[in-house]
């Protein structure tokens, strides 16, 4: 079998080494509830506390406003559909069109229930009018959530303004920092939001644990009962070897951060020069944008994507969020960003980890030039 090529980092990433080893205790000789009153359990109690530091430390917050959940998705649900719950005298909601379909399908969710959700649109660079935004916000307004990076396009929110203004009105802000984490400086102190989700598997880390930073003194309702467990926010079992796992991977993410980007940063450029090499008619979407080191979205101009990677199957890449990939639907963030259903049905997002090679990009080239030149001729014969 050919040696597979994955550039799909941004759907899910390898458990490090490193973070392994910290956690294959927990599951076999060190297998206790966190919620045992006996010395074993105080054990558990302990590595669960160390990985909720190790987390908060990452993040720039005080450990006691972390609350460990299932992943970005319930973290979300949690944060956006509790603070709705809690902010009784407000019902705006505001969001972009361009954001994770976990926080989109909540507010479709929040619409259901009669709050007033508003979707702001993206411009061609994947950015938010800033004038637009102001205008909706209002002292109704209960919650903005706006993601800290765009998982398809890498695209940078500049969230600084938004969070200033939306302060003023005293509502609550909540980031979507999945793909941030880990990649870019994101500090929640210093940028001042309210409420920040983050998953295992974006960092490193296992599957299946994840993250919601709630600041001191936030209204927020709990949305599952039944132990009172993270302070009553989210009752259940803890899995303690995942949370684990995630504080090792957070830790790791601050040791190397920088040596990550640049290598990353580095691959991606060499991707793009090669390919424009050798192919006239590419675009990279959002070029002149702010983007994540690691993550570039590249139009194959009369190649159908899907058709790419039939072509090159030794290429793991993906045509949009890997939680929506099973649906047959074009990019809904390329379609906000402008591109017709079937310019978006041409775009595929490369994302490049920590163990990546420069000759994986080099063979990626060589495959994805002459799967393209195949495209084009049979669709032109």
């Amino acid at each position: 079998m050919e040696k597979q090529i994955y550039l799909d980092y941004n759907a899910t990433t390898p458990v490090h080494p490193r973070v392994l080893e910290e956690m294959l205790p927990w599951f076999t000789d060190q297998f206790w509830n966190a919620a045992s009153s006996h010395h074993l359990g105080s054990k558990a109690r302990n590595a669960v506390e160390t990985g909720r530091e190790q987390v908060a430390e990452l993040i720039g917050c005080q450990k006691t406003e972390i609350i460990f959940t299932s992943g970005s998705t319930e973290s979300i649900n949690l944060a956006i559909k509790g603070a709705a719950k809690a902010s009784l005298n407000r019902t705006g909601f505001i969001t972009s069109v361009a954001e994770h379909k976990a926080v989109l399908d909540v507010a479709a969710w929040l619409e259901e229930q009669g709050k007033k959700v508003t979707l702001l649109p993206v411009d061609s660079h994947g950015e938010i009018d800033t004038n637009l935004f102001l205008s909706n916000l209002s002292s109704g307004t209960a919650l903005v959530s706006l993601m800290a990076a765009n998982n398809e396009t890498g695209v940078i929110t500049q969230l600084e303004t938004f969070i200033e203004e939306t302060k003023k009105m005293n509502s609550l802000f909540h980031t979507d920092a999945t793909q941030a984490v880990g990649r870019l400086p994101f500090n929640v102190e210093t940028l001042g939001v309210d409420l920040a989700s983050l998953s295992g598997h974006k960092i490193y880390g296992p599957k299946g644990v994840g993250a919601l930073y709630i600041r001191r003194g936030t209204p927020i309702e709990p949305m599952s009962h039944g132990g009172g467990h993270e302070r009553g926010l989210r009752s259940g079992t803890l899995n303690v070897p995942g949370i684990v796992g995630l504080g090792a991977a957070a830790q790791l993410c601050g040791e190397l951060r920088e040596k990550r980007n640049k290598k990353t940063k580095e691959l991606v450029d060499r991707l793009v020069k090669g390919l424009r090499q050798e192919l006239l008619d590419i675009q990279v979407l959002a070029e002149e944008t702010a983007r994540l080191p690691n993550t570039v979205n590249i139009r194959f101009v009369g190649a159908d994507a899907d058709a790419l990677t039939a072509n090159t199957p030794t290429i793991a890449v993906s045509s949009g969020s890997a939680c929506t990939s099973m649906i047959p639907t074009p990019s809904h963030v390329l379609l906000a960003m402008g591109l017709t259903q079937n310019e978006a049905d041409e775009c595929l997002r490369f994302s490049i980890g920590d163990n990546t090679t420069a000759d994986e990009i080099d063979i990626a080239i060589t495959d994805l030039v002459s799967a393209v030149r195949r495209i084009i001729e049979i669709t032109n014969e």
